[in-house]
């Protein structure tokens, strides 16, 4: 028998007093303690949300290999002792969370493992919110499907309904963390109260018993009085994710109030069913940043809806709690000028920076895990992404200029926009709309670092960001264009040789967009920037990500039928 050392202890719990053992070898037990500094708030949050401890005691011991949730004597993975606190608060949340979901209450058969695994690793969601409040709890949430949206249909060979499971992927990414989200937003369905009151009603209703997704959603909606069977349909037995989004909005003065009506579409990612019966809130933001709440319940693909508020909007937002976890990601922030932020933002997959704060100014970047359309668009733009769009706004002091990075990915298969690019990045650009109604047009401030135009990668840096809609897309603009000419325009480069930037300078009272592609020595596109037309005729490109060497600028000047070509070197 190994030599085991205990530690033991009393925790007053909500209900009551709940013995605690934690066992390891000598060597290990200090660090075990150390690691579960908050298992006492882990015992409270999962009675507060499920009902009493349902055995006689909590205990954790260290074993050489895995975790399993053992009713009063859990095997806990020894190697943990060496990660951090919090990976250990989530671990062994989870694992208590089993005592209700899977030890008590157990799935039918193991293609519906999540009805068990789901609730678990909500479990440790819950533990945060419980220590940390609502913003503990959506960090977690935000973080957990931040992670299903990437990572889930490529680890488990496509998306998946949560039930039933096929066999090879029942222990996968969709049952563990997929099933979280959903617990989240059976929650956000719900309410706090209500889900509160069902989680506890099935762990009365069906203790000690097998359940089937059928059953838990009966339970749940004897417990409540809510009709799920939307709820289910759409996020237990169908595969993929849905999004809301604002099409167009209308505002008229109503008396002291305004009636403002929202033009709402559903778009969909892995999944042809669109969810119906969906409470949606609502965020109306004044231009002095005061917040009025109204819920709406959507449905189908495309549906309008009144809401009256006490103030005209200067922004609408859905799901600006997060609520609900649908295909869209979301990082919203205030900037201070003279105050410093990180330039990535976390959630949306794009890099911001300052370049003129003139007064506090809120930024919402949400990045949609759905195509925008293709329709409307100028002629010169061929395709736009079908996969996903970033829709960028606030409340904007005139005179703030933001500055954005965005990269795009589709050297394989499993990256977002490997269709687009389909093995020849000739023509990737970044297009822009202010709202839905207005046509994808190329961004006129942009500079495009493409490198190797076949190996799928690359950058688009957005000099001036606008408020309004971004998608990759392909343009049918040419490359090294046949008529080079020099009658167009006077085109000066400084400093040549150059070392992070060059200048160029061209004739001023031009119109429209200017674009400037720079070929290397063989011919091939390295960077392409576009520029809005000023008056001075001058305009700074950036060339401090291009390698040393010699390098070709081609300047189009007007609808482009024509460039004007100038030799420059990189040295440094």
């Amino acid at each position: 028998m190994a030599n085991y050392q205990e530690h033991a202890f009393t925790h007053s719990g909500l209900l009551a007093d709940i013995p605690v053992t934690l066992l390891a070898k000598p060597a290990d037990l200090t660090a075990m303690i150390s690691r579960f500094g908050n298992l006492g708030d882990a015992i409270d949050a999962c009675e507060y949300w499920y009902g009493p401890y349902p055995y006689d005691r909590v205990g954790y011991v260290l074993t050489t290999d895995g975790a399993l949730e053992i009713p009063t004597n859990v095997a806990y993975p020894q190697f943990m002792t060496t990660q951090t606190t919090g990976n250990n608060r989530g671990l062994y949340t989870h694992e208590l969370g089993h005592h209700w979901w899977g030890d008590k209450v157990t799935p039918y058969v193991h293609n519906d493992m999540w009805l068990k695994e789901g609730p678990a690793e909500y479990s440790g969601h819950l533990i945060e919110e419980w220590i940390g409040g609502q913003a503990g709890l959506l960090q977690a949430v935000k973080d957990n499907h931040f992670r299903v949206l990437r990572e889930a249909h490529l680890d488990d060979g496509g998306f998946q309904p949560l039930s039933p499971m096929p066999d090879e992927h029942i222990y996968g990414t969709h049952t563990y963390y997929k099933g979280a989200s959903v617990m989240h937003n059976l929650r956000g369905y719900l309410g706090d109260e209500l889900f509160r009151q069902g989680m506890r009603g099935v762990q009365i209703a069906l203790a000690e018993q097998t359940m089937t997704p059928q059953q838990f959603r009966d339970s749940l909606e004897s417990a409540t009085g809510v009709d799920l069977d939307a709820f289910f349909d759409a996020w237990v037995f169908a595969p993929g994710y849905s999004v809301f989004v604002v099409r167009e909005r209308t505002v008229n003065a109503v008396n002291d109030s305004f009636e403002v009506v929202l033009n709402i579409d559903q778009k969909l990612r892995g999944t042809t069913v669109y969810h119906e019966a969906v409470p949606l809130e609502v965020s109306f933001l004044n231009a002095e940043g005061e917040e009025f709440l109204a819920d709406i319940v959507a449905s189908g693909a495309n549906a309008l809806h009144t809401v009256m508020v006490p103030f005209e909007p200067a922004l609408v937002v859905l799901n600006r709690h997060n609520r609900l976890n649908q295909a869209r990601t979301a990082n919203e922030r205030t900037l201070i000028p003279g105050v410093s932020f990180g330039s990535t933002q976390p959630f949306v997959d794009m890099i911001m920076y300052q370049t003129n704060l003139v007064d506090t100014t809120l930024v919402r970047i949400e990045h949609i895990w759905s195509g925008a359309g293709v329709d409307p668009a100028t002629p010169d733009v061929i395709d736009v992404s079908d996969t996903h769009y970033w829709d960028i706004g606030g409340l904007w002091p005139e005179g703030t200029i933001l500055r954005g990075r965005f990269t795009y990915a589709g050297a394989t298969a499993d990256n977002l926009d490997n269709a687009l690019v389909d093995g020849d990045e000739t023509g990737m650009l970044m297009v822009h709309r202010e709202t839905p109604l207005d046509p994808w047009a190329p961004y006129p401030d942009q500079t495009v670092l493409a490198g190797d135009l076949a190996n799928g990668n690359g950058i688009v840096n957005l000099d001036v960001m606008r408020k309004g809609q971004y998608a990759f897309a392909k343009s049918s603009v040419n490359v090294g264009m046949a008529e080079v000419r020099t009658d167009l325009a006077t085109v000066d480069l400084f400093p040549v040789p150059a070392m992070d930037h060059v200048n160029v300078q061209l004739d001023g009272g031009l119109n429209g967009t200017v674009r400037f592609d720079v070929l290397n020595a063989a011919g091939q596109l390295q960077m392409r920037t576009f520029r809005s037309a000023n008056a001075e005729g001058r305009y700074r490109l950036d060339v401090a990500d291009l390698a040393p060497g010699a390098y070709l600028l081609h300047t189009a000047i007007g609808e482009g039928t024509a460039v004007v070509a100038r030799p420059f070197t990189v040295t440094r």
